[in-house]
């Protein structure tokens, strides 16, 4: 009887459920992204979705191609997914159907490029905002085969499903409050390819990075955690997550062409996290979106009310870093776009719109006719009372308009910098750095300060990238792309050594316990010849090289290096640590190199230094 009478229950739920769907008003609903004048990324496969009755069937109907039909789950949410065609300028429609009689169509639906645009307040920022160059292209006859759609601000502690916002034609109108980096960003995509281009502007001045990042993955790290509950702006209502929740989820079923991104003031207080914070920030997008999608930014401007900070120059390092070593990356310096160096809103962007559609058009389309990477720091290689410095990217040469140039600063062993001079070497396009104050010179900077604007270019008129050839414990250095690093093997010959793995917590001595707890990730992989701690006078080793390259060896600079060292060359940002007894005080060294010719022999220096000297290799035979 109890049984028959759960099931007679369990049926009349059923049916009131069935009734209960039947009798309520249907409803076909599409997320804010799907509307009139919207723009669908060319040749692709796009994904439609929203939400109808549950069990319903809803059918797409592209005017470019067949029908597509699909069941709603219980759930009420359904998607279906599309081949878009080539890009044209067409107008084009979709209608959605649902079998419960509920219809909607989307029309004005143009095919070409899609591009998310986000960041902090330099992105977010319009001609309403007061951007100058902005408020001059609202004079103008603007193209109507731009698409415009703003997110809504919003922050939320769980996933959205959706977000507030529409797409609108690119007019005076709607340009006004558009982002205008954006807007100029999509301006030269449309004219240089011929093309409708759709830009999704999902910004928030003052927002850090954290609230940018998915909580579940920046929580897996206790130092970021530990940095964000000492934040300022942790108090406004953000948290881990938040923003990204609310504005960036909504959109991860959109397809795009890749992302631009400008932000970075709001994290100068936890700069020595930053480039690792960005990094898994753009690998968690690229998790979520389920793509490597292109991703260039803007390295912030120079910025100063007072002389002597670095905590802009330290972001911009680590930037610098990001773009040197996350792949589908690329990064533009514009200090030569400030007008004003006490404002963090500098009032010009077309410049900046400009240069980030160079990367777009020479990696995302292959129009390789310009150029978009900008000169970067190679190396410093120190010779007396001089330094010379090396650059990537630096075709064409190095010029500087004015009789001097500007930002250089030298220093010897007590780390205080001065300001120097410097020569461009057209022979080789290098740069001679010198002071008078500067005897025996240890490091080199070029406008590495909030404020600096400095006057060195190349010859396509883009500015050299700020660089430092030093370190400090205030930010981790920046990172050489894996490329630049030679991965040959060598041959040791020697007595009392041994080959061990170069890897974090590896024992850096044969003789004590001092694990490695930094390495510079370009080097991972690669192995050492490790030896006793302490006065090793008579430690020899010969080197031979089995092609051409580099052969790197390990040291610390000090009194006994400096002349142990010389014919070395210091690799860029190569820290390494070491635990000592005292974890207060960490053992610190730099990667030095010598180019060599294959089959040549190198042999290491003799040091009387504790540490001496540790070769490292990709690849090491060792012969007692």
């Amino acid at each position: 009887m109890n049984r028959i009478l759960k099931n007679l229950l369990a049926m009349v739920s059923v049916l009131s459920l069935s009734a209960g769907t039947a009798w309520g008003q249907p409803f076909l609903r599409l997320p804010a992204i799907i509307g009139d004048h919207m723009v669908l990324q060319a040749d692709a496969t796009v994904k439609l979705y929203g939400w109808a009755d549950p069990n319903a069937r809803v059918t797409v109907t592209p005017s470019w191609g067949e029908p597509v039909t699909v069941r709603v789950g219980y759930d009420t949410k359904w998607e279906v997914e599309l081949k878009t065609p080539v890009a044209s300028a067409q107008a084009q429609t979709i209608a959605f159907q649902s079998n419960r009689k509920v219809s909607r169509t989307v029309r004005d639906v143009l095919i070409g490029q899609v591009w998310l645009c986000s960041g902090q307040s330099n992105m977010n920022w319009s001609a309403a905002n007061g951007i100058v160059d902005m408020k001059q292209e609202l004079e103008t006859k603007m193209n109507p085969q731009i698409r415009l759609f703003t997110v809504t601000k919003n922050s939320s502690p769980y996933s959205a499903e959706d977000c507030v916002g529409h797409w609108a034609v690119c007019d005076a109108s709607s340009a006004r409050y558009f982002s205008a980096v954006g807007y100029f960003f999509g301006k030269r995509l449309a004219e240089e390819l011929g093309q409708p281009v759709g830009l999704v502007n999902s910004s928030w001045g003052g927002t850090p990075i954290e609230v940018w990042t998915p909580a579940a993955d920046m929580k897996r790290d206790a130092r970021m955690v530990a940095s964000w509950k000492s934040h300022s702006k942790q108090g406004r209502g953000w948290d881990i997550g938040s923003v990204y929740n609310a504005m960036i989820v909504p959109l991860l079923r959109t397809a795009f062409a890749g992302a631009i991104w400008y932000q970075g003031e709001s994290n100068k207080e936890n700069a020595a996290l930053y480039g690792d914070e960005f990094r898994l920030m753009i690998e968690s997008w690229r998790r979520a979106f389920g793509r490597e999608l292109p991703f260039y930014f803007v390295q912030i401007a120079p910025c100063a009310r007072a002389e002597g900070g670095i905590t802009g120059a330290l972001v911009r390092e680590q930037q610098a870093r990001v773009a040197a070593t996350v792949p589908a990356t690329g990064m533009v310096a514009i200090p030569d776009l400030v007008n004003d160096v006490t404002n963090i809103h500098p009032a010009y962007k077309k410049g900046v719109g400009d240069r980030l559609a160079g990367w777009a058009l020479g990696e995302v389309y292959g129009k390789k006719g310009h150029k978009y990477r900008q000169v970067t720091f190679r190396s410093a290689e120190f010779k007396r009372n001089q330094v010379i410095v090396s650059f990537d990217h630096a075709e064409g040469g190095l010029r500087c308009p004015d009789p001097s140039i500007r930002g250089l600063e030298l220093c010897d062993a007590s780390m205080q910098f001065v300001p120097a001079q410097g020569m461009i070497d057209e022979r080789n396009n290098t740069l001679v750095v010198w002071s008078k104050q500067v005897t025996r010179p240890v490091a080199v900077r070029y406008c590495f300060s909030d404020g600096a604007i400095g006057n060195l270019f190349d010859a396509a008129g883009l500015p050299v990238v700020p660089f430092r050839s030093d370190s400090d414990d205030r930010a981790v250095p920046a990172r050489e792309p894996d490329d630049a690093v030679s991965r040959m093997k060598v041959t040791a010959r020697g007595g009392g050594f041994e080959v061990r793995n170069f890897a974090v917590g590896t024992k850096f001595f044969l003789n004590r316990v001092y694990p490695l707890t930094t390495v510079p990730e370009r080097f991972s992989g690669f192995r050492m010849l490790a030896h006793d701690a302490g006065q090793n006078l008579g430690l020899r080793c010969r080197v031979t090289a089995s092609s051409s390259g580099r052969v790197y060896l390990m040291a610390r600079r000090n009194k006994y290096t400096v002349a142990e060292l010389k014919g070395w060359i210091r690799e860029a940002d190569s820290e390494i640590r070491y635990t000592t007894h005292d974890k207060s005080k960490p053992g610190i060294l730099n990667v030095y190199y010598k180019e060599v010719k294959a089959g040549e022999k190198v042999d290491l220096p003799v040091s009387r230094d504790f540490a001496g000297m540790t070769l490292l290799a990709a690849e090491i035979e060792y012969e007692k």
